[in-house]
């Protein structure tokens, strides 16, 4: 069931490596045939407004993204209500690409995002959404809809791999 018209980079946003947010990560990978990039696996600072950090890895991931894939596709767990550290940091740092790299930034423009929350059980709240499908809108980018998985007894249900069928599907 290979995406065959956009290439798509999942970005895994949590605090295990190894844990059900991987599982997710896979199961969706395995759908499209793309790319999984373990945020945990990055150098990634903190936003910083004198742009110290320039020579981390956030610049260079963004470049890649931009050469070679249509689809970001943030996986997430879901933390107190919200993103994970790991992914917050992530969005924090697209502000570079609004100053020091606005080119790059640009760049964005036509691509596509789209949103994976996780959780063990099947609680999500309607507005969960938002920051990512509001970051895309500002960066010219489609936000192509969100999927929550539910995770139950280390699977996911059934309900969760349908609705990761239909995000798959909303992608084109």
């Amino acid at each position: 069931m290979q995406q065959q018209n956009k290439s798509i980079l999942s970005v895994m946003g949590s605090s295990r490596s190894d844990g059900h947010t991987k599982l997710v990560t896979e199961y969706f990978s395995n759908m499209n045939g793309g790319e999984i990039l373990d945020l945990n696996s990055q150098n990634i600072s903190y936003y910083d407004y004198e742009h110290q950090n320039r020579d981390d890895d956030f610049l260079n991931l963004i470049r890649s993204f931009v050469a070679n894939n249509d689809v970001l596709v943030l996986v997430t767990p879901i933390y107190w209500y919200t993103m994970s550290a790991q992914m917050k940091t992530f969005l924090d740092r697209i502000s570079d690409l609004l100053t020091i790299e606005k080119d790059l930034g640009r760049q964005l423009r036509g691509k596509s995002m789209a949103l994976i929350s996780q959780t063990e059980g099947d609680h999500v709240n309607s507005w969960f959404a938002e920051p990512f499908s509001l970051t895309a809108k500002y960066l010219g980018m489609e936000f192509k809809g969100h999927a929550h998985v539910s995770i139950e007894e280390g699977q996911i249900t059934e309900a969760s791999g349908k609705r990761l069928e239909d995000l798959f599907h909303s992608i084109g």
